[in-house]
Order: C-alpha cells, then sequence, then structure tokens
C-alpha cells in the first residue's frame, strides 16, 4: 500500500499567508503576544517565531504577562520573554495560541488602546476562536499552535534553525502530551519530523516537561490526590486546592500543571476536574480533562471558557465551594447523575 505524505507548505490558505507576509516584510519591531497562564505552546509558539523572524532580519520580542513556568527554562531564547510591551513601539504583533485579546490577561489591559489599532497576526488552534487579528489563521483541526507556526514556516519559505525547531516541537509535544493525545494527527507527527530534522530531539524536552518533577510538587499532588471525589461509578472524578494546600506541600502554584490529566489517567475515570482557588477567594480556575463521548471544550464554554475536546478549562467568578458544586452538579447531570444548575464564567 502506498502511504502519500503531506505537502506541508500547502496547508494553509495561501492567501492568508500572503496577507501576512506583506505586514512582515516592512515590519522592523515585532511583538509575539503568549496568554497569560502560560504552557509550552503559547511559549514555544512565540519563541520558535522569534528565532524565525530573527533570522531575517526582524527584531523579535516575546512577551507574556506571567514568568513561564520553571520546567520550560530549558528553551533556547527563555530570557528574551518580557512580562509587558514596554514602550509600544512595535510594527506588528502576533497574538499566539488564543483567539480574544482578553487571553493576554494584563498586557492587553495595560496596552488596550495600542492593542485594538496596531495590525495583529492571530494564529490559533482553539475551536472556540473568534479571531482578534488583521490576519487570522486559525485552525481548529491543528495540534497546537506550534504546529500551525511551522506550517506558517514552510509556506511562506522562512528559515527554521535549531533554536527554533527546539522551541516549536516543545509545543507540540505539550499539547499532544508526547503524541499520546487523540489530536496525534499523520500532519503533526510530519511536523515534528521537519523539527527534528531542523536539529530539535525530543528526548530533553520530555526529560524537563514530564520526568523531572521537585519534591514539593510529588506532595503536592498527593495531596491533590487525597481530596479527591469520586462519583458516576467512578467515571467522574474531581479535586481542588487553594493556598493552604499549597502551604502544606510547600509547593508554588506553578506546580498545579497536569493535575486533571492525572486524574483522568485513573483507571475508569471519563470526565475529570481540577478546580484552584489560591490568592482571589472569589474566582475558581478550572482544568477540565475528558474522554469520548464527552466534550471538555462543549462544558467549559458553558462556564464561559473553552479549549479542546479532550483538555479545556474555564475560570468562574465564584468562590471554590460554589464553583465545584455547579460544575460538578452539571458534570453530573450529563453523565447521568444529578440535575443541572445555571452557570456564569470566562475563560481561563
Amino acid at each position: 500500500m502506498s502511504v502519500t505524505l503531506y505537502d506541508l507548505s500547502r496547508q494553509i490558505n495561501p492567501c492568508l499567508v500572503q496577507q501576512a507576509m506583506d505586514l512582515i516584510r516592512p515590519a522592523q519591531r515585532i511583538a509575539l503576544l503568549a496568554h497569560e497562564h502560560p504552557d509550552g505552546d503559547c511559549i514555544g509558539s512565540a519563541l520558535g517565531l522569534a528565532h524565525i523572524l530573527q533570522q531575517v532580519g526582524k527584531t523579535a520580542v516575546p512577551v507574556c504577562a506571567d514568568v513561564p513556568p520553571k520546567t520550560l527554562n530549558f528553551l533556547p531564547g527563555i530570557e528574551m520573554v518580557q512580562r509587558t510591551l514596554g514602550d509600544q513601539d512595535y510594527d506588528l504583533v502576533f497574538a499566539l495560541d488564543a483567539g480574544e485579546l482578553s487571553r493576554f490577561g494584563p498586557v492587553y489591559e495595560q496596552a488596550k488602546a495600542y492593542l485594538d489599532t496596531v495590525n495583529i497576526i492571530n494564529i490559533d488552534h482553539h475551536i472556540s476562536s473568534s479571531g482578534c487579528g488583521t490576519v487570522n489563521i486559525i485552525d481548529p483541526s491543528a495540534a497546537a499552535t506550534a504546529e500551525l507556526v511551522v506550517l506558517f514556516q514552510q509556506e511562506a519559505g522562512l528559515p527554521l534553525n535549531r533554536e527554533a525547531a527546539i522551541c516549536l516541537l516543545t509545543g507540540i509535544i505539550t499539547d499532544t502530551s508526547s503524541f499520546q493525545y487523540t489530536n496525534t494527527t499523520p500532519r503533526v507527527l510530519e511536523v515534528a519530523a521537519v523539527l527534528m530534522q531542523a536539529g530539535a530531539i525530543p528526548e530533553p524536552i520530555v526529560q524537563s516537561m514530564y520526568r523531572t518533577r521537585p519534591l514539593a510538587q510529588v506532595r503536592f499532588q498527593a495531596k491533590v490526590i487525597d481530596n479527591a471525589s469520586i462519583a458516576c461509578s467512578g467515571r467522574l472524578m474531581w479535586s481542588y486546592a487553594t493556598a493552604a494546600t499549597l502551604a502544606e506541600s510547600k509547593a508554588i502554584p506553578e506546580m498545579d500543571d497536569g493535575f486533571a490529566g492525572m486524574m483522568r489517567d485513573i483507571e475508569g475515570v471519563q470526565v475529570a476536574a481540577f478546580f484552584k482557588s489560591y490568592d482571589e477567594p472569589d474566582i475558581t480556575r478550572l482544568s477540565l480533562r475528558a474522554a469520548a463521548p464527552y466534550n471538555a471544550a462543549e462544558i467549559c464554554q458553558r462556564f464561559g471558557g473553552g479549549g479542546h475536546p479532550r483538555a479545556a478549562g474555564a475560570t468562574i467568578h465564584k468562590p471554590i465551594e460554589a464553583a465545584m458544586q455547579e460544575v460538578i452538579s452539571y458534570l453530573k447531570h450529563i453523565m447521568g447523575c444529578e440535575e443541572p444548575t445555571n452557570s456564569q464564567g470566562t475563560q481561563e
């Protein structure tokens, strides 16, 4: 049987790529925005694209409102990430891994007037994205925004060096969980192959992100599992963490990454929810993981959030006890256990 490989240079609408390049060519200073509460995909995409643009003579500045997790300290150029737009003296802005400017948090709030008028190229793969750019490159079939950045690079004929490849492969490994999720398509594997040909090696990325953990984080995980509850004959599992949980574990907030996935991996669990509220008592952040037939993105959209079918999140403007009761009641309802309640929130 013959196997047809993807032509990676034809996966994004050429007209959109041309429109984006028409903005890139005259620009000298370009800002690359990664959303608040950053993960490997948004930071990897911002840094990877920065390395690509620097090779064609651009001053490219990655910007993120929050400090990237320490697990990403291995990324080439991580020291370039700024917390604000500074003097806002940019000719062009990339908005990465989110389709709404509000998802960039304080960066948007502090520079709203500027970002509402500057040319923006929006690259994102979330199904809930409406697009926030002059040019919007949005493809929910992509496993990661980093995948789309590579497809853009291929179509535009831009250079790809080892530093960019490491950052972009990190984004793909993050959003596919090392190619374990159902969003691992033949195309994303071919994109990963292109990045490996450019010098990226998966093993050190996986080692840093998934295999090396501080003792405090392991204790934190143990606390979260100890707090866990189950329903629907073990098909639904949820847990929570507060400032007290952090203090008892001697952990820091960024160590809670992946807790919903950890619960989802438990035998029999189809839907896993992790709730956290640390320094804002009236705000609860929800992370949700779901197996078919349940859609995490659709569930979180009910609470003002969004994401992917298997992984999504929301920020609910209620204390953690009330938020948990509301979300779990709805989950029990759709899983055949309990009546729903009303909901309200904003995307995580």
